[in-house]
């Protein structure tokens, strides 16, 4: 039996006015690499579909296909297909699961988008898994070895983790990434009404036991030469007594590493210190937005953090971890200023990186609700959310203002000029901490 394994391509800034010519143009070069933007730094291949991978009976052959490094061969004759899709992937998916059954291959369509909405998902595929692989693929290939898959293989709990098994590194050993991802928690308590994370993994933090992360990341390390490791936790340090016991184990394995937080982060400097000192390079902090106004999770957690947004980043940043400062524009109390407002900050503040992205309705989420509610969304064409396109209808501005705000603020903060300022800034941090090394070294000799 041959099975393959898709991760589909999406859509991105290269099929707008803007594209990553305009990046690569305004690239500084430097040894620490800052300013890659997050088209170009930020691959690693599909983490669901390598535990798929690995729950998957040995005998059977797989093959993993990412659609962003190689293109598709429907030629093979491949027994059964499995795709895994996000929203801005999801158009994609449905024509290569389409293009396979016309062609007499099974398909089975899995992942968030397929999750919150199967019944689309089923018009174009023989099943759909809903819900956390560990649960259903098992089931589904055991029965498609012996007879008839159903149409739906729904997760009925939240998966024990620390029973995942070690998902299938190697089969990423074809493609050039630049990172590969892990994880140690699934679920997050913030409820955001953009985010569908809690809606699809809970509300509740599962954790893996360090002996299972540790086993990873060594089977990692026996797999790549100095590989850069993407913690995908969605918040990874909000148990700060698992994160430490973590990061201490790490000191010694010399990694380099970056992992998703919230600002909370800062207000522990001895865990700053233990993250600086276990091979941090980066860290990647939703701030959202820097109006109080604009209200994001049902408990206005970040709202109350805004006033701290600049020393947030000047300390982690005081440490030589860089944060790739994510915001979303389109929210409803911004206008046109945004496109100041928040180009200001981010070149004032120095971040590492940045993500900007219009707000994007997904299907799950209360924030679609809402805009469905008020008739605002004006499409359903999942090619064009892709975070880079404007989907409903804002309030303070109009559909193509939106969409040239994200143009001009990443014009803005990627430029030259503004990109030698960040490497300058570092430049002085890491002399900074290199003598105080030198310094403490001196002290102990």
């Amino acid at each position: 039996m041959k099975l393959a394994l898709i991760t589909p391509k999406s859509s991105s800034l290269s099929g707008k006015a803007i594209n990553t010519s305009m990046f690569k143009a305004s690239r500084v070069s430097t040894e620490h690499n800052l300013v890659l933007p997050r088209h170009e730094y930020w691959s690693g291949g599909c983490l669901g579909l390598m535990v798929v991978a690995a729950l998957t009976p040995s005998g059977i052959e797989i093959d993993y296909l990412d659609e962003g490094f190689e293109q598709i061969n429907f030629n093979i004759r491949y027994d059964l297909i499995g795709i895994s899709a996000m929203t801005q992937q999801a158009t994609r998916a449905y024509e290569i699961a389409d293009e396979f059954r016309a062609r007499g291959v099974q398909v089975v369509i899995g992942g968030i988008h397929a999750t919150v909405l199967p019944e689309e998902a089923k018009e174009h595929a023989d099943s759909v898994v809903i819900g956390e692989a560990e649960n259903t693929w098992p089931d589904l290939i055991s029965v498609f070895c012996s007879g008839e898959i159903k149409p739906f293989y729904k997760s009925l709990s939240s998966v024990d983790i620390t029973k995942s098994p070690l998902p299938r590194y190697d089969l990423l050993k074809k493609y050039d990434y630049k990172m590969v991802w892990l994880q140690t928690t699934r679920g997050c308590p913030r409820e955001c009404e953009f985010c569908v994370a809690s809606n699809v993994y809970g509300k509740v933090f599962r954790y893996k036991t360090l002996s299972q992360v540790l086993g990873e990341i060594n089977y990692i390390r026996g797999l790549w030469n100095e590989p850069v490791l993407n913690f995908a936790d969605d918040n990874m340090f909000v148990n700060r007594s698992f994160s430490s016991d973590l990061i201490s184990r790490l000191r010694s394995m010399e990694l380099r590493w970056v992992a998703q937080t919230d600002v909370s982060v800062a207000e522990d400097v001895d865990f700053l210190k233990m993250l600086q000192s276990s091979g941090c390079k980066m860290l990647f902090i939703g701030f959202e937005t820097l109006s109080k106004d604009n209200r994001l999770d049902k408990h206005d957690w970040k709202q109350k953090k805004i006033d701290n947004y600049s020393k947030t980043i000047s300390l982690i940043q005081s440490y030589g971890i860089g944060v790739l400062g994510a915001f979303i524009i389109g929210l409803d109390h911004d206008d046109i200023s945004i496109v100041d407002e928040l180009s200001d900050f981010i070149i004032s503040n120095n971040l590492y990186a940045t993500q900007i992205t219009i707000l994007t309705p997904l299907p799950g989420t209360r924030l679609r609700e809402r805009l469905s509610e008020e008739k605002r969304i004006f499409t359903n064409d999942w090619s064009r959310y892709t975070f880079e396109n404007a989907v409903f209808i804002p309030k303070n501005m109009s559909i193509i203002e939106l969409d040239e705000c994200l143009m001009r603020i990443y014009q803005r903060v990627y430029s030259r000029e503004a990109r030698t300022a960040v490497v300058q800034h570092f430049k002085g941090i890491y002399l900074k901490l290199h003598a105080q090394r030198v310094i403490a070294s001196d002290d102990v000799t």
